[in-house]
């Protein structure tokens, strides 16, 4: 088992590092609650509370020494008695309004969606209930939010995972070749497993080698991460499909960062995405894309990708202070 990292440890990693990515994954998972270390998003909260499927299986940890957090997030590697446990054991003694961060998991909320997990039961679904009717929460940001009808839930970008550590280090953008200078084609690499969570990848790989196929680039094999890189630096656009998950991103991060614009097709995310440089689709269907639609969205999006000054911004965007700023501005 790892050494595990104090509170004020990671705490002063998270700050020392402003110009870090966004990252809501933790890690080690599989090792129990004692093993993770507290970085990226986590890292800024008052609270963590963790869980995991091995023991121990829930432990909160305190960032900052304090009774009544502003900020507390709400890991969901083992999501359904993380919700209980918060539901019943966390809930109840918190006296002063907070901002609840939840994430770390492919798992979605409110709903769960995502066809690798099973439906939340009735007390799972009376936990989130009971989460979303505190008149103490000012406001839940979810990572994978798969309903954005309810007022206190906001969609949070997943951004980038570290599973071998790094997630506290600055994000550098390379130099690359400007979108007005790239070829006007699609990447579309992605891998696809059996079941019905990747059904919307088998209908996005027919298409690419169907009638998208004069202007889309379809690897025939897996490719090593330095080859997809290549491929990102490349391409014009990416194709961004929910696999794991519903959130585009890591991919989407990737792409943003080696100068590629993501297509993507997520309506209850588009609150988080809509800020970022990114087409959003109407569907998966074979209008939903054509080389005239692909003309306009280039023209549209050169002056958010080529200049220097946009490149700065767009790091910005991509950075974990610009989420925290979002967090801290809602608890105002």
């Amino acid at each position: 088992m790892r050494p595990k990292a104090s509170p004020s440890e990671d705490q002063k990693s998270a700050a020392a590092n402003s110009a870090a990515g966004l990252s809501t994954r933790l890690f080690p998972r599989g090792e129990g609650c004692d093993a993770y270390h507290i970085t990226g998003l986590a890292a800024r909260c008052d609270w963590v509370l963790l869980s995991d499927w091995k023991a121990p299986q829930i432990a909160l940890r305190r960032n900052r020494e304090t009774d009544q957090p502003r900020h507390i997030f709400l890991s969901l590697r083992a999501p359904f008695p993380a919700l209980l446990h918060f539901a019943k054991n966390i809930l109840p003694g918190l006296r002063s309004p907070f901002v609840l961060v939840s994430g770390s998991e492919d798992i979605t909320l409110p709903r769960q969606t995502d066809q690798r997990w099973r439906r939340y039961n009735d007390a799972e679904r009376a936990a989130i209930a009971a989460i979303l009717a505190s008149p103490l929460l000012v406001k839940w940001f979810a990572e994978n939010l798969d309903d954005a009808s309810q007022p206190k839930l906001t969609p949070l970008p997943l951004g980038l995972v570290f599973p071998d550590g790094g997630a506290d280090a600055p994000l550098q953008l390379p130099q690359v070749l400007p979108l007005s200078a790239r070829p006007l084609r699609v990447l579309c690499a992605h891998r696809v497993r059996e079941g019905a969570q990747w059904e919307a990848r088998r209908t996005v790989s027919a298409l690419a080698q169907g009638p998208w196929r004069d202007w889309c680039t379809v690897p025939e094999e897996d490719v090593t991460e330095a080859a997809f890189t290549e491929l990102l630096q490349s391409h014009a656009f990416v194709l961004c499909v929910q696999g794991g998950g519903l959130d585009p991103s890591p991919k989407a991060w990737a792409a943003l960062i080696h100068g590629a614009v993501p297509l993507i097709h997520c309506p209850s995310l588009m609150e988080a995405y809509g800020q970022l440089p990114v087409v959003p689709l109407p569907g998966w269907q074979a209008d939903s894309i054509t080389f005239e639609k692909l003309k306009v969205w280039r023209r549209q999006m050169i002056p958010r990708m080529d200049s220097p000054a946009a490149r700065q911004a767009l790091h910005s965007q991509l950075c974990l202070d610009h989420w925290w700023y979002r967090i801290e501005l809602s608890a105002k």
